[in-house]
């Protein structure tokens, strides 16, 4: 049995489930946000939600795992340059992975509770209120997403390449 094709296949199937769990979470809060029914909304906002604890975050952790098991069994220099390696796509992918977990902690964590606590409300009041639209439509936070997708599919890109 040869380990490295097993963990290299589960990293495989980790990458695709996390990019398609990321882009189908933003496709249903797309949908959510252009609803008028606070019913619909508040579902399609759950729901995506649950795509997020039951695919995103557990297939990006074992994503993670696999990779640094993929690095150790190949002897990849995971900091590039700073061990002597003339390689730094890992050390890259790795920068981008930390300003990912940074902006997930930092901004997406805090911001699912606020709409929560909003959903609430307005589910409470039976209609959308201005500041759940308001919030649902957050252009920094939607903007914040536009980049964690380009950087899992450029983490993705410097793993299949190992351009430098």
């Amino acid at each position: 049995m040869n380990w490295y094709l097993i963990i290299k296949f589960l990293h495989i199937i980790a990458v695709t489930l996390t990019i398609g769990g990321m882009f189908a979470r933003q496709l249903i809060r797309s949908i959510a946000k252009k609803s008028e029914d606070i019913n619909a909304v508040a579902s399609l906002t759950r729901g995506a939600v649950r795509i997020d604890r039951s695919l995103v975050i557990p297939w990006s952790n074992v994503m993670v795992l696999m990779g640094v098991i993929l690095a150790v069994l190949q002897g990849w220099p995971i900091l590039g340059f700073l061990q002597g390696s003339s390689q730094n796509w890992l050390l890259v992918s790795n920068v981008l992975l930390i300003i990912m977990l940074i902006v997930i902690f930092g901004v997406f964590v805090p911001y699912n509770k606020k709409i929560e606590r909003l959903l609430q409300t307005a589910l409470t009041e039976k209609r959308i209120t201005p500041d759940l639209a308001s919030a649902l439509n957050d252009k920094h936070n939607r903007n914040l997403h536009l980049i964690e997708e380009i950087i899992i599919v450029a983490i993705t890109a410097l793993m299949v390449l190992k351009p430098f």
